[in-house]
């Protein structure tokens, strides 16, 4: 791919397990970016869309912000934070005070996931870098403070599920398999809600991506998750030597010839075989054979 003479490098280098790290980044496709405020509050829209690093977002001079929102939609209550985490494919919102006149730059912090050395420094772990200033008006508008509580949570409770399933993480393929198009890994019945746990013990650091819903984080480690972290979520971070469980619930369309998928969202684990998936059926339906995928040369509609 190339544009304006420049060619995007997607080479995997020597050491480096999480997949291609660049030196530049770019913010809504633009290089070096800014923007004017004009508000006391600001509410940033924060989406990792890169293919392999995990940001620890944080402000040039340390201040707190707050979290109203993650994957799915908003908070129960807005934490105040001055670190953010965000494996590819995650999303948050933030809200951070500016004063009249003044200038910060958003910067992504070396991340904390109790790696080892060599996934620590070839991995982006001990990275420092901007990412991207804002630049407060002279004057600004005021702006009244956010309210302490923001939604009612939707999400299941994961309190008697009708069935629960684990998922070991492995560059190696998901539960000792490699992603195969031919075979249905897991058949959910729709209206149900289930308990999964994920479990990375590889040594490397990865995420959790399920399609059709938005789960709920149970537990980390055995506790509960931390508050930016207990809205609605179809992506989670599973650093190495971690286990995480999450609440799903199906209420999508069932379809048994149709699947979802789940993988890791870092694309390079996800091409070397990390995916599965899985169909929703109705109550005593089965799954469909999966659909051969199309052959070189034809297409489908």
């Amino acid at each position: 791919m190339t544009f304006d003479g420049a060619k995007l490098d997607h080479g995997h280098k020597l050491m480096r397990n999480v997949g291609f790290l660049g030196d530049r980044t770019m913010v809504n496709g633009t290089l070096d970016p800014y923007a004017t405020v004009q508000d006391e509050l600001v509410r940033l829209r924060l989406l990792n869309a890169s293919t392999a690093r995990v940001y620890t977002f944080g402000f040039d001079d340390g201040r707190a912000f707050r979290q109203i929102a993650s994957d799915g939609g908003l908070l129960e209550a807005p934490p105040t934070i001055s670190r953010l985490r965000l494996s590819p494919g995650e999303r948050a919102e933030i809200v951070i005070r500016m004063q009249p006149g003044e200038r910060r730059i958003l910067r992504s912090h070396p991340l904390d996931a109790g790696l080892d050395f060599w996934n620590q420094r070839f991995g982006g772990g001990d990275d420092s870098f901007d990412v991207m200033q804002l630049r407060a008006a002279p004057t600004l508008r005021p702006s009244a403070e956010l309210p302490g509580a923001l939604v009612a949570s939707a999400l299941p409770t994961g309190e008697d599920p009708s069935r629960s399933r684990f998922f070991e993480l492995k560059m190696s393929g998901i539960n000792g398999r490699k992603m195969d198009m031919s075979r249905v890994d897991e058949t959910v019945t729709r209206g149900t809600t289930e308990t999964w746990t994920l479990r990375n013990d590889d040594g490397m650091p990865h995420n959790f991506h399920v399609h059709d819903v938005q789960f709920r984080i149970l537990e980390i480690n055995g506790a509960a998750p931390p508050p930016p972290l207990r809205g609605p979520k179809d992506t989670v971070f599973v650093p190495s030597g971690s286990t995480v469980r999450i609440a799903l619930r199906f209420d999508g369309p069932a379809d048994p010839d149709t699947p979802y998928m789940y993988h890791c969202h870092l694309l390079y684990h996800e091409d070397k075989g990390m995916m599965g998936q899985f169909v929703v059926v109705d109550p005593g339906r089965p799954a469909a054979a999966p659909k051969p995928p199309p052959t070189s040369g034809s297409h489908q509609h």
